[in-house]
């Protein structure tokens, strides 16, 4: 694969955007527990930013739970149009997303279905995006690192988001998939689904630190809100977490020290077997079931 043709991947993730049965507390939850910036009213979503973003990074509709689409970054208008074309080539539709359905910090996007109809978009940020904004509140999370998606095809899935110019850099026996665009050891993760679930398997929060994840265990516990995994250590990663649930029932976490690669050195996928339990350092315990399915 030559470089030019490696250039021509998304950036990561720029937005997630959430329907949930209760806007109200939804919002109540990310802004005043979660430590999100509120940005208010976006097209027919209330946008929400963390403390490092320059952009809503979080957007949430009121109604069934589900995700609305999953947003990725890209470098350029140019670069849009480019991996539009690898997708056509592959066998996808993409379609421009029209100027009025574009959200506010959108120059340009597209949508396409990926293997399992979720729905997906790839937008090219507006140049001048920032604005002056409060300082973060302390402790806040800096943004949304990493989405891990249910699939029951993995294999689809995964060559739905090579295309995107995903790698695959881990596995595990449990049938997680960890892919990276970035510097990052994994901006997105695949989790197998033996009831045939496509939905959100959870949300990370980058807080950057084990002293930021531990603060903020000890910030939610204070409130009342309980730690459903962790603390631990991963080994796909390394990073530290702790896992939460939203007041829709989605699995949110709290990471810091996520391993960090060259984005432009391929590497061999590692295997983790039956023995990895998902924390390595043997202290947080079983995950939920709904976590695991």
């Amino acid at each position: 694969m030559t470089m030019q043709e490696r250039a021509r991947r998304v950036q990561g993730i720029h937005r997630l955007a959430l329907r949930v049965p209760d806007l109200g507390e939804a919002r109540r939850f990310y802004r005043d527990i979660w430590l999100l910036d509120d940005h208010g009213a976006d097209l027919d979503f209330a946008g929400f930013r963390s403390g490092g973003e320059d952009h809503d990074d979080l957007v949430l509709a009121e109604g069934s739970p589900q995700i609305a689409h999953l947003a990725f970054q890209v470098a350029s208008t140019e670069e849009l149009e480019a991996i539009a074309t690898q997708l056509a080539a592959a066998g996808f539709s993409p379609q421009p997303v029209a100027e009025q359905g574009l959200f506010r910090s959108d120059q340009a996007a597209i949508a396409v279905q990926d293997s399992d109809g979720r729905q997906v978009w790839l937008v090219a940020p507006q140049p001048d995006a920032s604005e002056l904004v409060k300082p973060p509140a302390v402790l806040a999370p800096n943004r949304i690192g990493h989405i891990v998606l249910w699939t029951p095809d993995q294999d689809a899935a995964e060559r739905f988001y090579a295309t995107l110019g995903f790698q695959v850099t881990d596995r595990t026996n449990a049938g997680m998939s960890f892919l990276r665009c970035n510097a990052d050891h994994h901006s997105l993760a695949l989790m197998k689904s033996r009831e045939g679930r496509t939905g959100l398997q959870h949300v990370a929060y980058d807080v950057g630190s084990l002293d930021n994840v531990m603060r903020n265990f000890a910030r939610l516990r204070s409130l009342g809100v309980e730690c459903i995994w962790g603390v631990g250590r991963h080994g796909p990663g390394n990073n530290v977490f702790s896992y939460y649930t939203d007041p829709a029932g989605n699995y949110i976490e709290y990471y810091g020290e996520m391993e960090q690669f060259d984005a432009n050195v391929p590497v061999e996928a590692r295997i983790w077997g039956p023995q990895h339990k998902g924390d390595v350092w043997g202290v947080a315990g079983v995950p939920p079931l709904g976590f695991r399915e």
